[in-house]
């Protein structure tokens, strides 16, 4: 907006002389343009961080290892309430159940709660998934080389495999 004003400023006067002090004006305009975007741009980040009153990234880390921890137990206790009321096959719940208890044994982990034996478990099992799906990839790839499989199949199940070893990072 400062620069519009300036550069709205007339080259010439009504009586058709120059104005002297126009290019000034927009040589000030400019600066103080630029070191308002670009100088304080740069030393934002820095500043923050000395005054403290930005969130340092274990704090944020913490923070959502917490919150992960309390959605998985609330969805903990809610399928306890629906394994009360029948309203689901049991074997789906307690697969249900299985995916919630990793997730809370891996934030109680990532928190250094020492609540039971779940995080050498929950570890293990990451580790041994990743494995698998290492192996499931090299037999994707075996099927795809030998043309038992097109293109579009291998990139759907790689696709799936990704996913899922994503998932295993996330839990």
């Amino acid at each position: 907006m400062p620069l519009a004003a300036a550069l709205s400023i007339p080259v010439a006067a009504a009586d058709g002389s120059p104005l002297a002090q126009r290019p000034l004006v927009l040589v000030l305009t400019s600066s103080v343009v630029f070191v308002t975007l670009v100088v304080q741009g740069f030393t934002l980040a820095a500043v923050v961080r000395r005054s403290g009153i930005g969130l340092e990234p274990d704090h944020t880390e913490r923070e959502e290892t917490g919150a992960r921890l309390s959605l998985a137990e609330a969805g903990l206790r809610r399928l306890d309430e629906l394994s009360g009321l029948d309203a689901a096959p049991q074997a789906v719940l307690d697969r249900l159940r299985r995916a919630l208890q990793a997730r809370r044994d891996h934030a109680r982990d990532r928190l250094g709660d020492d609540e039971g034996p779940y995080e050498s478990a929950d570890q293990v099992y990451r580790h041994l998934r990743r494995d698998l799906i290492n192996v499931e990839a090299a037999e994707l790839r075996r099927l795809y080389d030998d043309h038992r499989i097109s293109d579009t199949t291998r990139r759907q199940l790689q696709r799936t495999l990704d996913l899922e070893e994503a998932r295993l990072s996330d839990l």
